[in-house]
């Protein structure tokens, strides 16, 4: 018999490793969910975890049965979800997955827009790198994710719009240039003057500095990295200190301090280009809300001049 409270029990319990752990976090004593395990082992028939004074690990059959419990879960909470959305569309939550750049280029342009058509769903952010999006997506963590990336198949992609990703240059180079100007207007007419320049970077693992690398491959560029950093803010502002070159996406410009003092420019030979989509687990339930909640994004990012 299905009991959604057991298995979410039971799943804790799995994820911790440890009944007397998984307890505390329940509010419950260990004799009491030590119980509700015995139940569903009852249940399905056999061992579902050994024990020993270290903690728990799941068996064969127990792996089998937690992944089926957290499919059963996730199909019961999108049954309800679709019901309290035909009912009424302005409650329950929505789980965003998306990376620091969007967290700080995006939401605050769309929060107060979303809070005001949906004053009763709950927006619930987790701000990750790119790459950990997909693995939350699939074990049902997250409802929805914002990525540059549409590689898996498992998933399904809504383009939500392209941006241009600028190379701002430091004073030292731009003040060399002939015709440059402040903005973004700027062409570079070729790479190799890049060779062996300095750059300030985001880490690795971040979407844009997995566009700066492929960037460099195809052009044979091998730059002095000087700087790496998990702020594209910190990144402008070194490169208006002459400090180096950065890679700077137009979604930010509006969060930048004296972005109008950046020479930006683009490479016509290889312009470089990024589309965010929306993610979801292919055939998930997309409630009004998280519709709404795509428009907005969309319609923020295409208004927003770039300077």
């Amino acid at each position: 018999m299905f009991h959604e409270k057991y298995l979410r029990d039971f799943l804790l319990v799995c994820e911790k490793g440890n009944i007397t752990a998984a307890a505390k976090q329940l509010g419950l004593s260990q004799p009491s969910l030590s119980r509700i395990v015995k139940a569903v082992e009852k249940e399905a028939g056999m061992p579902l975890l050994v024990r020993d004074p270290n903690g728990v690990c799941l068996t064969q059959a127990g792996e089998i049965y937690a992944r089926i419990a957290r499919n059963m879960l996730e199909g019961y909470r999108e049954a309800l979800q679709e019901i309290h959305d035909i009912r009424d569309s302005r409650s329950g939550q929505i789980r965003l997955g998306l990376s620091r750049i969007s967290s700080e280029t995006l939401l605050p342009v769309i929060l107060e827009q979303f809070r005001t058509l949906y004053p009763r769903v709950e927006l619930l952010l987790t701000e990750t790198l790119i790459r950990n999006l997909n693995p939350l997506l699939h074990q049902g963590r997250l409802d929805l994710a914002l990525t540059y990336f549409s590689d898996d198949p498992d998933l399904e992609y809504t383009a939500l719009l392209t941006d241009t990703v600028y190379l701002e240059a430091p004073p030292f180079f731009y003040q060399r240039q002939p015709g440059w100007t402040y903005g973004t207007s700027n062409v570079l007419q070729g790479t190799s003057c890049l060779q062996q320049q300095p750059f300030i970077l985001l880490k690795p693992g971040r979407g844009l500095r997995h566009m700066a690398d492929t960037f460099f491959r195809r052009e044979k560029l091998r730059p002095r990295i000087v700087l790496e950093t998990d702020s594209v803010e910190l990144a402008h502002r070194l490169a208006l200190a002459n400090h180096g070159f950065a890679l700077v996406p137009g979604l930010a410009f509006h969060t930048l301090q004296k972005v109008e003092q950046g020479v930006f420019y683009q490479a016509p030979s290889n312009p470089l280009t990024r589309t965010l989509y929306l993610a979801r687990r292919k055939g998930a339930y997309l409630t009004r809300a998280m519709a709404a909640l795509s428009g907005l994004i969309r319609n923020s990012a295409e208004g927003k001049p770039l300077c």
